[in-house]
C-alpha cells in the first residue's frame, strides 16, 4: 500500500511540475547592424555584406564575383550591456558548401569581446543546415540565432565575425530589450588589404574569426580587409587596379598559393603595375604559400609544389630589386614542422592559422615600420 501511496505522490509531483509555466526569458529587440560598426572592408558596396561592387568590374568571372560577394572578413564591432546576443541574418545566393567547410564558418558567426585589454573568444554559433539554394529559398537560415546567454550585467566591447561562406542580404544584432547597443569606434589602426587564396578565404578554420587574417589583426592591432577568394588569388591584373584604387596603407599578398607557375610568371608584373597605377608608393608585401601535407608521400605533389616554392623564391629575388617597397616574406614551415595542422592535405585547421600568423609578424611587421605602420 505504501509503494501505491508513493507512486501516486511522484506521479502527481511529476505533472504539477510539467504543468508549471515555463519562465520566459527577457524580450529581444534587434538593430540593423549597419547602424553599428563594419569592419574587415575597404570598399563602399550597394550590399553592405560585399566586399566589393563586383557589378563595376566586368572583368571578374562568375566565380570571382560570387566568392567576394560573401562576408569573409567582416566584422560587426559593438557594445552591449546585454546578458545575452543574438543574430537574425538573410542569406543570399552565391553562399557556398563543401566538405571541408563546418556549419561553424559557412554560415556562422564568431563572436570575440574584449577582457583585460584582449580579445577573447566568446561564442560560435550557426544553424545546423548548409547553404543549399533550396534551404535558402525556404527562408530556413532566416530564423533568429542565439550566439551567446548567461552573460553577467555591464558593458561589453564585441566583434562579431560574419560568416566566411556566405552571402547575408541582411542582418539583425539582438540584445535584451531595455539594454543598450551602439557602435563602437574602430579599435584597429590604420587600413591593411590582404589578397588571397582559400587560405586568407578561411577554408576548414573552425570558426569566422579563426582565420590567419583575423589572428593577425587582434595580435598586431592592424585593421585588416580580407580579400579572400578561395581558388581564385591568381594575382588578376584587374584586381591589381581594385587594390590600388581603395587607397590601403599597405597591401599583403597571399599570391602564390593558386597560380602555376607559368601563370605567376605572365602575372606578377602586371599585378604590381596595376596597383601602382592607382597608389604609387603603397608596401606590396608578398608571402610566399605554406607547406602542404599532401605532398608528404605523394611524389607528384611533392615535386610540383616543391617547384613552384623553388620559382617564386628565384623569381620575387628579382622582383624585390626591379620594384620599390616591394618585399616578399619567406617564412619557412610558417604552420610547424610537426605535421599536425593540416585539415585535408591542402588547408590548415585553425590552429595552423594561429601558427601562420604568429610566423608572419615579426617580418610583416618589420616591413610596415618602415613605412610608419605601427
Amino acid at each position: 500500500m505504501k509503494k501505491i501511496l508513493m507512486a501516486i505522490v511522484c506521479a502527481v509531483l511529476v505533472l504539477s511540475v510539467s504543468a508549471a509555466p515555463k519562465k520566459k526569458g527577457p524580450a529581444t529587440k534587434y538593430v540593423n547592424a549597419t547602424e553599428l560598426t563594419m569592419l574587415g572592408k575597404l570598399c563602399e558596396t550597394t550590399n553592405p555584406y560585399h566586399r566589393v561592387e563586383t557589378e563595376s568590374i566586368p572583368e571578374l568571372t562568375k566565380t570571382e564575383a560570387r566568392l567576394l560577394r560573401q562576408a569573409s572578413g567582416l566584422v560587426i564591432a559593438f557594445k552591449t550591456n546585454s546578458t545575452f546576443v543574438s543574430v537574425k541574418a538573410s542569406y543570399g545566393p552565391a553562399s557556398s558548401w563543401g566538405a571541408y567547410a563546418p556549419l561553424a564558418t559557412t554560415t556562422g558567426f564568431n563572436l570575440f569581446i574584449k577582457k583585460d585589454g584582449d580579445w577573447m573568444w566568446a561564442a560560435s554559433r550557426a544553424h545546423k543546415l548548409a547553404p543549399t539554394a533550396k534551404v535558402i529559398e525556404a527562408g530556413l537560415l532566416n530564423k533568429p540565432l542565439t550566439v551567446i546567454s548567461g552573460m553577467a550585467n555591464g558593458e561589453k566591447e564585441c566583434l562579431l565575425y560574419l560568416p566566411l561562406y556566405s552571402e547575408l542580404t541582411s542582418l539583425e544584432i539582438g540584445v535584451a530589450e531595455g539594454a543598450t547597443i551602439e557602435a563602437l569606434p574602430n579599435p584597429f589602426r590604420y587600413n591593411i588589404a590582404v589578397f588571397g587564396s582559400s587560405f586568407t578565404h578561411g577554408s576548414c578554420a573552425s570558426g569566422a574569426g579563426l582565420t590567419w587574417p583575423a589572428f593577425f589583426s587582434r595580435a598586431t592591432g592592424l585593421h585588416v580587409c580580407s580579400f579572400g577568394m578561395s581558388g581564385n588569388s591568381k594575382l588578376q591584373p584587374y584586381l591589381g587596379d581594385v587594390f590600388g584604387k581603395v587607397k590601403a596603407d599597405a597591401l599583403v599578398c597571399d599570391a602564390f598559393s593558386n597560380p602555376s607557375v607559368s601563370v605567376i610568371g605572365q602575372r606578377i608584373r602586371p599585378f604590381i603595375e596595376s596597383v601602382r597605377k592607382n597608389n604609387p608608393n603603397i608596401p606590396i608585401i608578398f608571402l610566399n604559400t605554406i607547406y602542404r601535407e599532401s605532398r608528404n608521400f605523394v611524389v607528384r605533389n611533392e615535386k610540383r609544389e616543391q617547384g613552384r616554392i623553388d620559382y617564386v623564391e628565384e623569381t620575387m629575388a628579382k622582383i624585390v630589386k626591379e620594384y620599390k617597397n616591394v618585399y616578399f616574406v619567406n617564412v619557412p614551415n610558417q604552420t610547424g614542422t610537426d605535421h599536425i595542422t593540416s585539415a585535408d592535405g591542402t588547408h590548415p585547421y585553425s590552429y595552423g592559422y594561429h601558427r601562420w600568423a604568429q610566423a608572419i609578424e615579426k617580418p610583416v611587421m618589420k616591413i610596415l615600420k618602415k613605412h610608419k605602420i605601427k
